[in-house]
Formats: C-alpha cells, structure tokens, sequence
C-alpha cells in the first residue's frame, strides 16, 4: 500500500500513561545518569525491529506518536525535529522547551521520550565516541559493558526512514485537512477559530465568541448533544492547528494553512 493510500490515523488514545503501559506500551522510569544503549536495547528487541516489514515500522511509529493525547505533539515534533540529525542532549533540550514540556506538564523526562520513540523505531541513536566519531556495532560487540559505557561519550539522533513517513503521514496539514473533508460544513468555524486564536485567548473567550457567532456550525448530533466550542477546540489541538501556552493560540502550522487557505478562497 502507498503511503498516500494509507488510511489516516485516529487520535483516539488512552487517557493516561498507565492505561498505555497495560496495553505494552513502556518507557524508561528514570533516567540514573547517562543515557545507556544497552539499556534502551534490552526493551527494543532489535532483531524484531529489523524483521518488522516497512509497513509495520511504520504502523508501530504512528501507534507510539497516537497511544497518549498528552504525549502526541511532542513525540511528533521530536521526530520531525530529528530529520537532522541531532547530539542526545540536543534532543533533549528541544524537548525540555517545548509548549507541551513547559505548559502541560508532561510527567515523561525528555529522556523516556526519546526512549520510546528509539523503541518503536521512529529514531535510531548512533553511539559516539568523545572525538564524535561514530562508533561500529562490531567495536562494541568486542567490549564488555563497562568498557562499552567508558567508551560511548553521546549519541546521534536521527529519525528513521519509517519515522520521516510518519512525519509526513501525521502533518497538521494532513490531520486538518482530514478533519474538514470529514465534516464540511464546519470548516468555516475550523478556520474562524484558528482566526481567532492568533491571539491567545481562554476557554472562556473562545465560548462568548463561539455563542455570539450564529454563523457557526452548532449542529446537534447524537443524543440531541449540541456541538460546543470545546468540540472544534478538541480537533483543532489534536490536528495541531491550536496548542496550549497558559491559553489557546494558534501554532505556525496553524496559522500558515489559514493563510494558504485565504489565499484560495
């Protein structure tokens, strides 16, 4: 199956880290220091990896990025991120900064993170040497595992070939264009309050615009349930058009499909 006829994620994921975990999602639960290969290795399970077919890498890298709503934009922004290649704590420096690290209190380090996508296979970590030349498997294969440790001074970072498709797979361009194609006659609101929120605005704004505006879509939908602005606020952060930084504003993602769209309109 190509890529461009692969049927497009959802984002429907378990509520927290522990539901993740019983469903065999895991990551490291501390750091202790210096990031280990072995360590990682011993959870990868690389024979698996290098057995999976293209296909199943690339299902195992989505599930990784869709299992947790908390953890969705910063597993995806990792990766893209990592399609240059990247020093181990350059990674983590990113990750440290990011709006979903400072503002919505992400419990995983940078270190779990980077941790899980190494074992889906959407990164792959080159060991180093203190000169930052890249060392063989071979030449680890001969040391034991205090020699290997004395030798790795960091890793490389880099996204894999399965890593970089999904990043491509799972753009907020894809997942809003999706959204839209989904339910047409909500675009208008969709693009209206991706508008609105190029300044920062609370819930409770987004509300009093939302009721005052009775051009948008207030469909009724299941149950006689009236769709409310915590609905459009939903999709639009789980498509990566809004995200949260002490309030809602629109992300650059966001903000240049807006003006892409305008431009065709």
């Amino acid at each position: 199956m190509k890529l461009s006829e692969k049927r497009f994620p959802k984002f429907d994921a378990p509520s927290s880290f522990e539901a993740y975990a019983e469903k065999g999602g895991t990551v490291e639960q501390n750091r202790n220091g210096q990031s280990s290969r072995n360590a990682i290795e011993a959870e990868v399970g690389c024979t698996a990896q290098a057995q999976r077919t293209y296909e199943e890498a690339l299902d195992a890298v989505i599930t990784c990025v869709g299992a947790q709503n908390s953890l969705r934009e910063i597993l995806y922004k990792t990766l893209a991120f990592c399609k240059v290649p990247r020093e181990f704590t350059d990674v983590e420096d990113f990750i440290a900064k990011s709006d979903e690290a400072v503002y919505s209190h992400v419990i995983q380090t940078p270190f779990e993170l980077i941790g899980m996508l190494v074992r889906a296979g959407g990164l792959d970590e080159i060991p180093l040497d203190g000169k930052g030349g890249e060392i063989s498997p071979e030449t680890l294969d001969a040391l034991s595992l205090d020699e290997q440790d004395d030798l790795i001074a960091t890793y490389r970072i880099e996204t894999t070939e399965a890593g970089a498709a999904a990043v491509d797979l799972l753009s907020p361009a894809r997942r809003i264009e999706a959204q839209l194609a989904k339910d047409p006659h909500r675009a208008d609101t969709f693009w209206a309050l991706i508008e609105f929120c190029k300044t920062p605005r609370t819930f409770p704004q987004i509300k009093e615009y939302f009721d005052a505006t009775p051009e948008f879509a207030h469909d009724v939908v299941a149950h006689s349930h009236q769709l409310a602005p915590d609905f459009y606020v939903d999709k639009l952060d789980k498509a990566g058009a809004l995200v949260w930084r002490g309030a809602w504003v629109a992300t650059d993602a966001g903000k240049t499909l807006l003006e892409a769209h305008k431009a065709q309109a």
